[in-house]
């Protein structure tokens, strides 16, 4: 049952209540006046700890790919998402990888350990969410990823549930899952791509694995037989999804 929970806490970016202690969650800034919610933000030092776990193994791992956030519970088309970082006074727009994904500017471009990344967008109240990583090699068609990139993916998601939590952290400690957390999630919780599918592939050289969505038992993301470079191709009705 432990298990189960952590993997969802993962797939789900990190699920933590608003009425934890002082100290134990975001500390979240009001930016546009009184809201039904709490504004969708998020320290800037801790989307900093996603980017380190992508920066130290991203060559090994990923080379080549691209580090962003999506934003909780939106939908990945969805257009008219704004997410800048809050310094004191000062307000710097970040460039949106995808209409509801945003990436992080240089690593010396803010130098304030208060800085917020505030989104134009509110959480239901009482609720908090990371933004989901996304880690993407080039050049894949849309309904196809990289087993390397959601391995590090997964990674880059548990060190920030780490580091924000202390629910987390106790929990992941209790079970003895720090090591292995990200090599039990399923291949398909971490970033499958929007729309309809019904069958996934895992090309991997000359191997081959196609297997339904419905599945009860789904390919882990730990799986060694599997490579870094191994293929996810998502399918509907024989057709990839677009």
């Amino acid at each position: 049952m432990a298990l189960r929970f952590l993997l969802a806490a993962v797939a789900l970016a990190g699920n933590v209540q608003a009425a934890d202690p002082a100290g134990s969650g975001p500390q979240v800034v009001h930016v546009n006046g009184t809201a039904l919610g709490q504004p969708m933000a998020w320290r800037y030092a801790l989307l900093q700890t996603a980017r380190a776990t992508f920066e130290q193994h991203a060559a090994a791992q990923a080379p080549g790919a691209q580090l962003s956030f999506r934003l909780p519970r939106a939908d990945p088309a969805q257009e008219g998402n704004l997410v800048e970082i809050v310094s004191g006074d000062k307000r710097l727009p970040l460039a949106m990888a995808a209409p509801a994904s945003f990436a992080l500017p240089g690593r010396d471009t803010v130098d304030d350990g208060d800085a917020m990344v505030v989104a134009n967008k509110d959480f239901p109240k009482g609720s908090y969410l990371h933004p989901n990583v996304q880690v993407r090699s080039p050049g894949l068609p849309a309904n196809v990823v990289r087993m390397g990139d959601l391995r590090l993916a997964c990674a880059a998601q548990v060190a920030m549930a780490k580091k924000e939590s202390l629910k987390f952290r106790l929990l992941l400690g209790t079970v003895g899952l720090f090591a292995d957390l990200c090599g039990e999630m399923e291949v398909t919780s971490m970033n499958a791509p929007a729309g309809r599918y019904d069958t996934i592939t895992i090309e991997d050289g000359e191997r081959t694995l196609t297997f339904a969505k419905s599945q009860d038992k789904l390919p882990r993301l730990g799986e060694k037989s599997w490579s870094d470079n191994a293929r996810i191709r998502y399918m509907a009705s024989e057709q990839a999804v677009q």
